[in-house]
């Protein structure tokens, strides 16, 4: 698994390529914690991208990552952009409620 973390012109993004799950989010929250520590933080940041587009699935503990991440954003009067691809995904964002906090984007299918 690949993950990349992109600040630029007030704006984070955060490129995760596999599934978001218990086995992968504990290395991905000790990076965003590193990332919140960092010089401003989360006030640097106007708008913050997810971009899980190549995951087949999240499960609770990835769930946990995104409130993680929509909670830092929102303190600091920011945006969350949830970026999928998979209908499995969507589904479980919607059925989280997810799409009334962040906004999501449909990023098409991989090949």
């Amino acid at each position: 698994m690949k993950t990349t973390f992109d600040t630029a012109d007030g704006k984070l993004t955060i490129v995760i390529d596999g599934d978001l799950t218990s086995t992968t989010a504990g290395p991905l929250r000790a990076d965003f914690g590193k990332l919140l520590n960092e010089g401003a933080g989360a006030a640097a940041w106007r708008i913050v991208r997810l971009d899980v587009s190549t995951a087949k699935m999240i499960d609770s503990v990835g769930l946990n990552f995104v409130v993680t991440i929509l909670k830092a954003v929102q303190a600091n009067k920011g945006k969350l952009e949830v970026v999928y691809a998979n209908p499995n995904v969507h589904r479980t964002l919607l059925f989280t409620r997810l799409d009334k906090h962040a906004t999501l984007v449909d990023g098409g299918t991989k090949a």
